[in-house]
């Protein structure tokens, strides 16, 4: 009896097959998968951030007072004026040029029949380029230089008839010269051997080349001067005359040059510096010159006044052809409109738009200048088209 229960125990705990338990799982781990996936894409299309509001386009805009004109603007440069070098020559007897005193100083205005310097104790005259300068003059001489030199000692005030032959009124002449200037003029070799008493007894000078020197132009400006002692090179520059006034330069191409004619006004800025001016030479046709980063064209001067402040050589400038424009009523191109040819502006106001027929005096850049006219002001607001 005891086998027989603990067979039928044994048969009722036998194992029941559970195969359906793994299709139930399966679809519990997806719907799980699935739910996660729809919470993501759910928080992630929430937190994308709303599109960009469309940009406001301006419909209406301030009347203002601005410079309103087409203008041909150059970049250039400030050239420094062109400078004559003058030397001292050393006479017959001199050893060495020693700046024994000096008559002009930096800045100062040259002249000819000026005295410049005194060099090795003889005067260096200023003479003007008209008379050839190329050796002694001694009485009796003839020739076009002596011609000359009487034409320029009559201009300076000391009489002498135009012969050509350097005669004793012509002698006398250039003698009353360099006592003008503190000195004694030069008499030939034989009156100086001789001493002073030969001096006394004829009234023979000369004219000796070294102790004058020209300057291109006959006047300028020192830029430089040898000071008292000091000795000189063996090149014996004594100074350096500024023969030209300060520039503005800038290269135009063909069409541009046509805005800058002799004589045409022009505004040079340098930063704030601010400059009205005028064009005084234009160049004839240039290659250009890649390496310089210079165009084919010309080159236009414009004046710089001298003593003009703010300039400095070699600084960069702008030049812009023609006086500077005074400032007007000005609006956007674009909130001018047409009723059978006569030009209006719509004026906003707290109703309706206003009308007001205007006259447009200028139109640059976008901007249209606008006259004067009863019910416009600056700080209006005009609708756009």
């Amino acid at each position: 009896m005891q086998d027989s229960d603990s067979l039928l125990v044994e048969r009722g705990m036998r194992r029941v097959p559970r195969w359906w338990l793994v299709p139930a799982a399966l679809l519990v781990v997806l719907t799980g998968l699935g739910g996660a996936y729809w919470a993501g894409t759910s928080t992630t299309a929430g937190s994308e951030p709303a599109p960009p509001l469309a940009a406001v386009v301006p419909v209406s805009a301030t009347v203002e007072r601005r410079a309103v004109a087409e203008q041909v603007v150059l970049s250039g440069k400030v050239v420094p004026g062109a400078q004559a070098t003058l030397h001292a020559s050393p006479a017959a007897g001199v050893d060495r040029l020693v700046v024994t005193g000096v008559a002009k100083e930096a800045g100062s205005r040259v002249v000819s029949g000026e005295l410049l310097a005194v060099v090795s104790g003889r005067p260096l005259l200023l003479l003007p380029s008209s008379v050839p300068l190329y050796r002694d003059i001694s009485p009796s001489d003839s020739g076009p230089d002596v011609k000359a030199l009487q034409e320029v000692l009559a201009g300076f005030g000391y009489p002498c008839a135009t012969t050509g032959t350097f005669d004793r009124a012509t002698q006398q002449a250039l003698a009353s010269w360099y006592r003008a200037a503190g000195f004694k003029a030069p008499v030939p070799l034989p009156q100086e051997e001789a001493g002073d008493a030969a001096s006394k007894n004829s009234p023979d000078v000369m004219f000796r080349w070294r102790e004058f020197v020209q300057v291109p132009g006959d006047s300028g400006t020192v830029a430089s001067i040898a000071g008292p002692g000091s000795i000189l090179a063996e090149d014996g520059v004594v100074a350096r005359i500024r023969i030209a006034d300060d520039s503005f330069v800038a290269r135009a191409d063909v069409v541009q040059a046509e805005s800058f004619v002799v004589g045409t006004p022009v505004t040079v800025r340098a930063g704030s510096t601010v400059l009205d001016t005028a064009v005084v030479q234009v160049s004839g046709f240039l290659e250009g010159d890649q390496g310089k980063n210079e165009v084919p064209g010309k080159d236009v001067t414009v004046a710089l006044p001298p003593g003009a402040q703010g300039f400095a050589a070699g600084q960069s400038v702008t030049m812009a052809a023609g006086a500077a424009v005074a400032e007007s009523l000005a609006v956007p191109l674009i909130a001018i409109r047409q009723d059978g040819g006569i030009p209006y502006l719509l004026i906003e106001g707290n109703g309706e738009p206003r009308r007001l027929e205007v006259k447009v005096t200028a139109q640059v850049d976008g901007w249209a200048a606008i006259a004067d006219v009863d019910g416009l002001v600056v700080g209006d607001q005009v609708k756009l088209q």
